[in-house]
């Protein structure tokens, strides 16, 4: 391991031991959006969206899972201008509600919260924490499938962190099959932000090892969900707006802003933890096949300069991966002394402003 990657490691062992004492700022409120001409439904904290009930995680399994709807929508045929936004691990659908803030009042983002957060239920007929990764990627195909049937069809689709490698993954099914995120839902866009490598992708800090320590450091069992993977609110400034020189960066949120904006969860299930990183009982990470995104639907990938777990150079060899595009067309790096993980929670508009201002990219 180099030393910037030890770094990292010590950086995430500092601050976990000295975050604890971080003193509450002030409650972000939610957004509260919708329309007048399509039926929405409202979630526990008052957010407009739709209900989807029953989705199919894998035969015997199934949970009722929320599309939260950040901004507005007032007729189906606007939906091809929405944003459909998967968040990241430990977080939820909320994490998305900065971005969709900072993109003004005609701003449409869908997001669903994945089981056990937000808006959405609890598994039924398994534990929360014997699902994977694939089941995840099975709730959002379903939830395009449902979202299709209501003639919202978005034309864009954005994951963050564990949500790029969950785009990645639905992409890869939907090609394996003879289609296409573009062929099935007529999706034309596809952008990772600080997205995780697949097995294709040299990883320095994920190739090394040294996460199987740290995930497990965070394992617990949960008497109702099983054994999960969880981050105490308290350590979240630790973990997700630190900078490679190991501080915690100007405009880092406090755990009481993350927690009243709703964004963290629970946790995730350990398994689908393990399977992201290529630990535990996975002896590889998900696989994406060399220009995945080569035509049908323009991918961008956004990195930033100060994430602690992929390096600016490694999303872009992910990118060129996934175009074969050697000239990084489409890649856009975000620079910056705040440019963290986490960014669209601390500062949306640099993430709205390197997405519009890529907006003419071409491979």
């Amino acid at each position: 391991m180099d030393p910037a990657e030890r770094c990292v490691l010590a950086a995430l062992v500092a601050l976990v031991a000295g975050c604890a004492d971080i003193s509450p700022d002030s409650d972000i409120e939610a957004r509260k959006g919708g329309g007048s001409g399509i039926d929405f439904d409202v979630g526990a904290d008052g957010t407009p969206g739709f209900l989807l009930e029953d989705i199919q995680l894998r035969p015997g399994v199934t949970v009722d899972l929320f599309v939260n709807l950040y901004g507005t929508l007032d007729k189906p045929s606007k939906s091809k201008d929405c944003h459909f936004a998967v968040h990241g691990g430990v977080f939820a659908a909320a994490s998305w509600r900065p971005y969709a803030d900072a993109l003004g009042e005609d701003a449409c983002v869908l997001v669903t919260d994945m089981p056990v957060r937000g808006n959405s239920g609890v598994p039924q007929g398994a534990l929360f924490g014997d699902l994977d990764l694939f089941d995840y990627v099975t709730a959002i195909e379903e939830v395009l499938e449902r979202l299709d049937d209501r003639k919202i069809r978005p034309r864009t689709i954005l994951g963050h962190s564990m949500g790029g490698t969950l785009v990645m993954m639905l992409q890869q099914r939907l090609v394996d099959e003879g289609s296409s995120l573009r062929k099935r839902f007529g999706i034309r866009e596809a952008i990772l932000v600080a997205s995780d490598l697949p097995a294709e992708v040299p990883w320095a800090l994920g190739d090394s090892g040294d996460l199987s320590g740290l995930l497990q450091a965070f394992a617990v069992t949960e008497p109702a969900y099983g054994e999960l993977f969880e981050i105490p609110v308290s350590l979240w400034p630790a973990f997700y707006f630190t900078n490679r020189d190991n501080d915690v960066v100007p405009g880092a949120l406090t755990p009481a802003e993350i927690e009243a904006g709703g964004f963290n969860a629970l946790g995730e299930p350990l398994r689908a933890i393990h399977q992201l990183n290529g630990t535990g009982p996975f002896t590889s990470r998900p696989s994406a096949e060399a220009e995945l995104f080569e035509k049908g639907t323009r991918l961008r990938a956004i990195a930033y300069e100060e994430d602690i777990y992929v390096q600016l150079a490694e999303s872009e060899t992910l990118y060129e991966h996934l175009t074969g595009d050697s000239k990084s067309r489409c890649f856009v790096p975000v620079y910056g002394p705040d440019a963290v993980h986490v960014l669209q929670f601390s500062n949306p508009q640099a993430l709205v402003d390197a997405i519009e201002d890529s907006e003419h990219c071409h491979y």
